[in-house]
């Protein structure tokens, strides 16, 4: 007999019991109504997904592009149901934003940008699931930082994956044109250990 018989199936939530969950009060995503905890991100994640936000941010906000978004802001993901992700870093054209201003729920909308910074608890296969639902709602840009190997993956809608080294620099691509930052200013203030 299997040891899971008669044991009870945890219950979906539906976005808005989420959103009244105490889950939601700390680090986590629903997805496909199943509450995914998250650890609270280590400081050498935080320094890197902080200079991001840091450089996109003044760089957005300067040219009244949109709105940069910061760790732990939830997305409602359209086309997906019951799910909510939180990237470390987001950003979403003024245009997709909605037009009476942003509410105290989530985000109903997919970033156009995505900022992922890996942490050494986070499987390969989280990581693609997480990806693939950000396409699958109209994400077209996404950069996956490994601070371990200090590289930056670039993924964009229609063209191949590529990877930047420390000798290169992050660019808008065509969502944030004339944005550009060295990759090696994600890594300076990291010490050799707490890469890995």
């Amino acid at each position: 007999m299997s040891s899971t018989a008669g044991a009870t199936p945890r219950r979906l939530l539906s976005v808005a019991e989420f959103a009244l969950d105490p889950a939601a009060s700390g680090p986590s995503e629903l997805v496909r109504g199943d509450i995914r905890m998250m650890t609270p991100a280590s400081g050498a994640h935080g320094a890197v997904a902080g200079a991001i936000f840091a450089a996109l941010n003044a760089f957005v906000e300067a040219r009244q592009l949109g709105v940069c978004f910061p760790d732990n802001t939830g997305f409602e993901l359209p086309g997906l149901d019951d799910t909510v992700r939180s990237p470390d870093v987001a950003f979403v054209r003024a245009d997709r934003l909605p037009a009476e201003g942003i509410g105290s729920g989530f985000l109903a909308v997919a970033p156009d940008l995505v900022v992922e910074v890996l942490s050494p608890t986070e499987t390969a296969s989280d990581l693609e699931d997480k990806l693939r639902d950000y396409r699958r709602a109209g994400t077209s840009l996404v950069w996956v930082v490994d601070p371990a190997k200090r590289l930056v993956c670039v993924r964009s809608a229609g063209a191949a994956e590529r990877w930047i080294d420390e000798s290169g620099d992050l660019d808008g691509d065509d969502l944030l044109p004339g944005f550009s930052f060295p990759v090696n200013r994600l890594f300076v203030r990291l010490a050799p250990a707490a890469m890995h």
